[in-house]
Formats: C-alpha cells, structure tokens, sequence
C-alpha cells in the first residue's frame, strides 16, 4: 500500500512523462517548421521510447513530424516508416491530426512515394546500364 504522499506524487509523475513527450513533439516540430532538420530528428529520435504512454493524437503527431523530417534528411525508408504509423494512429482514432497536419502528412506521402518511385527507376536504369 502507498503512503499519501506517494499516491500523490505518482500522477504526478504520470502527468509530467505525459508533457515530457508533449513538449518534445512541438519542439521537433517547431525545429521541423525552421529547417533546422537535424535537430528535430535528435529531439524527436530522443523521445522514441516515450511513445508506449502517449496519447493516439501525440503518437499521430510525432510519426508525422518524425517522417517529415526524415524526409527532408533524405531517408526515405525511416520517413515512410513513420508516416504509416502516423496515418495508422489517424485511423485508429481519427482526429488525431489537426486539418493542417492531415494536409501536411497527405503531401509528405505523395512526396515519399515519388521519390521512392524515382529511386526504384533509378535503380532499374543502373542495373540496365551494368548489364549492358
């Protein structure tokens, strides 16, 4: 049985774990929005194992934010890794994503996937050219 004052520190410490990760997504974004790609990757890779607590909405957010900008970093396995699990969380409890993020996750999918088309073709066209 706990004492009183550690029945009271627990949620506490809950609702602190809770804005902990809160905290990291909108930094990872905010970083994300100001090009400052790396960074956000840090943040955001920092708080990975966090997510098993999170709410459906911080998890949406932070596949979103973490797929964006692994993107942008030009890793396109990881990204499309990380959209998925944002649109799975969307799915899963639909108004995760605000309207703009929605939008955003929307277009960071076509952009993944026409760059991993381009590099599929560009694979092809390698292999063609050692072939010959």
């Amino acid at each position: 049985m706990m004492s009183g004052s550690a029945a009271l520190r627990l949620p506490l410490l809950l609702a602190f774990e809770l804005v902990a990760c809160t905290h990291y997504v909108s930094r990872g974004s905010d970083l994300y929005f100001q090009g400052r790609y790396i960074e956000a990757a840090q943040v955001l890779e920092q708080t990975e194992a966090r997510l098993g607590e999170a709410e459906p909405e911080e998890r949406a957010e932070y596949g979103l934010y973490r797929g964006a900008t692994l993107l942008r970093l030009g890793d396109l396995d990881g990204a499309l890794h990380w959209l998925e699990y944002a649109r799975d969380w969307q799915s899963k409890a639909p108004g995760s994503l605000r309207p703009v993020e929605q939008d955003l996750l929307d277009e960071r999918f076509i952009a993944v996937r026409g760059d991993l088309d381009r590099r599929a073709a560009a694979g092809g066209a390698e292999l063609e050219s050692r072939a010959r």
